[in-house]
Parts: structure tokens; sequence; C-alpha cells
């Protein structure tokens, strides 16, 4: 199927994506359908909307920040959130994060598949948080491996595939939450730190010294948990503070560089530059609206 002829509820705001397309009529008798899946780069000013749509979306977040609204219900998505929402629902997802949301995603229909939405965890509560189960993306991408070659070898693993997933799901966020309950509040302690506390952090070292862990275990849970370092989280906060202070309140280079801990403005405009790809100082008008 070509870009020109995809569905309408395909989203044109993404960046790349690779997509199968399997059966969407809505007239078949099978309980257990794929209708269709993918994974999606969004960019940065990702928005979906709609609340006609006739399929079972389950979605996996790879990477970046987002927040899901489903029914009225928000949810905010990170790396390793799993989510779900039935026919008809009222759905908006924003991308949340300067970085572009990855994600993949699969739609279903049928009695069974219904019925196995209904009874597991993400017909009850919506959002699941499966950080560090690897599992879950490998299912997703062999979907669209094998949905991708299309016939009814294709139908039928993805569906056993798709299946698999909703039956695991509420077994793994047991496990997940058993076997890695501590170190994964332990990463969320240094989130909350580092996100309360970035204008005065100048170093991962001191993130560490104040949640009282070794730097190096520090590094470690951010490769768990995490697409990025705890380094360039921290640059990512301060760099997107002095966003605002440029764009909002007109500072200067110097004021908005020394405001997020650079004292020099030549450090300063390097990493901003690094971070956005461009100056400091051509930023505001690249990213003016005519």
């Amino acid at each position: 199927m070509s870009e020109t002829s995809l569905p309408s509820f395909i989203s044109s705001q993404v960046l790349d994506a690779s997509y199968f397309f399997l059966n969407l009529s809505s007239d078949h008798q099978e309980s257990f359908v794929v209708a269709c899946g993918g994974i999606e780069k969004c960019s940065p000013d990702y928005r979906l909307e709609r609340e006609d749509f006739r399929y079972i979306g389950i979605e996996y977040v790879i990477s970046g920040r987002a927040r899901a609204t489903i029914e009225g219900n928000s949810i905010e998505l990170r790396p390793g959130s799993v989510f779900g929402y039935k026919p008809e629902s009222k759905l908006r997802i924003e991308n949340g994060d300067t970085y572009p949301l990855t994600k993949c995603f699969v739609d279903l229909s049928g009695s069974k598949a219904e019925r196995l939405f209904e009874e597991g965890p993400l017909g009850q509560r919506g959002c699941l948080d499966l950080a560090g189960v690897q599992w879950v993306e490998q299912v997703f991408r062999q979907m669209v491996k094998f949905g991708a070659r299309g016939g009814v070898k294709a139908e039928r693993s993805c569906a056993i595939l798709a299946e698999l997933l909703l039956i695991q799901l509420g077994e793994s966020e047991q496990e997940n939450g058993e076997s890695e309950s501590l170190a994964y509040q332990s990463y969320r302690r240094c989130k909350d730190v580092m996100n309360g506390n970035y204008l005065s952090l100048s170093s991962v070292a001191e993130l560490a010294k104040q949640v009282n862990l070794d730097q190096a275990y520090v590094a470690r849970l951010f490769r768990k948990y995490d697409d990025e370092s705890p380094y360039r989280n921290l640059v990512r906060l301060k760099m997107n503070h002095a966003v605002r202070l440029l764009l909002r309140e007109n500072s200067s280079i110097k004021a908005a560089g020394a405001e997020v801990g650079f004292d020099d403005p030549a450090h300063f405009s390097r990493v901003f530059k690094n971070t956005y790809g461009v100056s400091p100082a051509f930023f505001p008008k690249s990213v003016k609206r005519t």
C-alpha cells in the first residue's frame, strides 16, 4: 500500500514509519483479527484526536514522552508504556517532549480480541508501565516483519502474536513489579530529583549524591529504564528551560545560559546547538511562525 493510499486514520504527522495492513474489512466473521499495525517515529508536534475508530488499539512507547487521554483519563507515556483503547473511544495523543515519540501499534477486531482486551489489564486500567521488559517490543517488531509479507500465513502469525501479547501483559506486569520494583523506584527517584532541581544540578555526580546512590549505578539505571543517559536528561531539561527564557522572556543568550548553569556563553551556545541543531542566537528565528 503506497503512502498516498494509506487509510485516513494513519496520521500525517509522522517522520518515518513501517506499516502493515492485513484485514481492514468490517465484514469478517473471525473472532480474532489483526487489521493493521506498525512502528512510527512521530514529529515533535504530533497530535492525534479521534473518537470514531472501529478497532481495538494497543500501543507501546519505544522512546520519547507523550500524554494520552482516553475517555477523559489522562496518562503520562514514557519508554515502556503500553496503552490500549476500545473501539470508538475518545482518544487524544500529544507528543510531550522535544524528542519525537517513537511507538509501535497494532489494531484488532473480533469477539475473542474484545474479550481478551476487556479481561486484561489494559481493559481495566488503560495503561501499563513495563520499562525493562524487552519481549513486548520484540513481539510488535515481529508482527511488523510478518505482516509486511501479507497473505494467510501473515494474518495467522500476527494473530497468534497479538493474542500472546494480550494474554501475557498481565503476567509481565506482575513479574516486573516483583523483580524490578526497587531498581525502578530508584530510577524514578533520580528522575524526580532531576526534574525538580535541574537548575541547581551541574553534574550527574551531584545528582547521585542527592539520591544517595553510586554514580555508576545511576548510569546503569538510566541505561535500563530510559532512552537517554542521566547527563543527556539533565542537559535536555536545562536547554528546554533556556528555550523558554529565549522565546517567552526575550532573555539574552548570556542571561539564559547563566540561569541554567553555564557561565560561559560560548560553552552554553555549543551545548545548545548540539541539543537543537541551531545556535541560541538563531533559534528564535528558526521556530518563528510566519
